[in-house]
């Protein structure tokens, strides 16, 4: 483990986590920081040698804290996370990671230290609030309790969903029985009683907690995820927590409504890096990132960057299953760069893996849609006959 081998700072043991508690200050607004230095939550921390910077990870990400002014420290978190942190998340079957920081301009140039050769991409997040005041509890009968009884009611169908997001975030079902709480809206459908919609406690910290919630695709827009979010409230505000928070991505417009409808306000909304664990999972999701950008967080479209970043994996044969939209993708990046010859070549292997057209039904919305795709379709089809 490279950790035994570090030389700028050391891995700390539980006992010692909270000589690291003021070097994440600025990051108060996640209780999981609080949780891992608490022991509530499972983590770790790493700590310079003059104990002014530090890092921490917990079931929600990687944070970093403290001061700037330590770069050979920062280079040792750079291999850190490259040869044990993110191969052990891969390991444990976790597809992604995200970075928290300081939003301080002067941590930019940390940041490339930190991430070099790790291929990261900024997004945002967005933490909403609740102090469970004025709260009026769903009057639902198929609002039901996440609790010991429903988690042995082996015959509902979607069960076993809740269950794994459980055992994500708490060492246990017996854990989370002892601390958590939620709610889950049951209703009969043709396949038998059938869980629509959960939202429980992704971890509670002393009098504080925060909420995940999911709603099955088939089911939302009906305003289910609202009742168990309200039904959550309601247990929170039972057991004593004095605040809760609500963590998504900025995109995740879906959930944002949600928050607001149950009375929770916006406390931050900031920048973070994120990336897939696997390197060649994560060089595809850079192409997909830089060929949409994100302008509310400084990415810019960037075609040239996309387009390399999914040959690093196609080339390779690593393309999801044989995703024909990958190939696709990539053929109309590198023909907007000027590359017709490697154009042509992805574009083969797209009708290869059973490409049709934008206009039939992909199962994700990453693929290249802009005006002039009929045309470079056009293109490239005569180019290869």
């Amino acid at each position: 483990m490279f950790a035994q081998k570090m030389v700028q700072g050391t891995e700390l043991t539980t006992d010692c986590f909270h000589n690291a508690t003021n070097l994440f200050e600025a990051l108060k607004h996640h209780v999981s920081i609080k949780g891992v230095i608490t022991g509530v939550i499972p983590g770790r921390v790493f700590l310079s040698n003059d104990a002014r910077s530090a890092l921490l990870t917990s079931p929600q990400g990687i944070f970093l804290g403290g001061s700037v002014d330590n770069p050979l420290f920062f280079e040792e978190v750079n291999a850190l996370l490259k040869e044990e942190l993110l191969p052990q998340l891969a390991a444990d079957e976790q597809l992604d990671y995200v970075l928290f920081y300081p939003t301080d301009e002067k941590w930019d140039d940390i940041l490339d230290i930190v991430m070099k050769d790790i291929l990261p991409m900024r997004s945002g997040r967005m933490i909403f609030t609740h102090h469970l005041q004025d709260l009026s509890p769903p009057a639902d009968d198929y609002i039901v309790p996440i609790d010991s009884t429903l988690l042995k009611r082996k015959e509902l169908i979607g069960l076993e969903d809740v269950i794994d997001e459980i055992a994500e975030n708490w060492p246990s079902i017996e854990a989370y029985e002892n601390k958590g709480f939620g709610c889950v809206a049951i209703q009969d459908t043709d396949e038998g009683p059938t869980i629509l919609s959960w939202c429980m406690t992704d971890w509670v910290v002393e009098d504080e907690c925060e909420l995940g919630i999911e709603t099955d695709e088939d089911y939302r827009s009906n305003g289910w995820a609202r009742k168990t979010a309200l039904g959550a409230l309601s247990l929170a505000k039972q057991r004593g927590i004095k605040r809760v928070g609500w963590q998504c991505w900025s995109n995740n417009i879906g959930s944002q409504r949600t928050a607001l409808s149950v009375d929770f306000e916006l406390l931050a909304d900031f920048p973070v890096l994120f990336g897939w664990n696997l390197p060649l999972n994560n060089f595809l999701v850079n192409g997909n990132h830089y060929m949409r950008g994100d302008l509310k967080y400084g990415v810019e479209k960037d075609y040239a960057r996309a387009a390399w970043s999914y040959a690093q994996a196609l080339d390779k044969g690593w393309d999801w299953g044989g995703d024909p939209a990958l190939y696709w993708n990539a053929a109309c990046l590198f023909y907007l760069n000027g590359e017709e010859d490697r154009a042509k070549h992805y574009y083969k292997k797209a009708i290869e893996h059973g490409w049709v057209s934008i206009h039939h039904p992909h199962y994700h919305d990453y693929v290249y849609r802009e005006q002039d795709s009929d045309q470079i379709a056009r293109i490239l089809a005569e180019s290869i006959i």
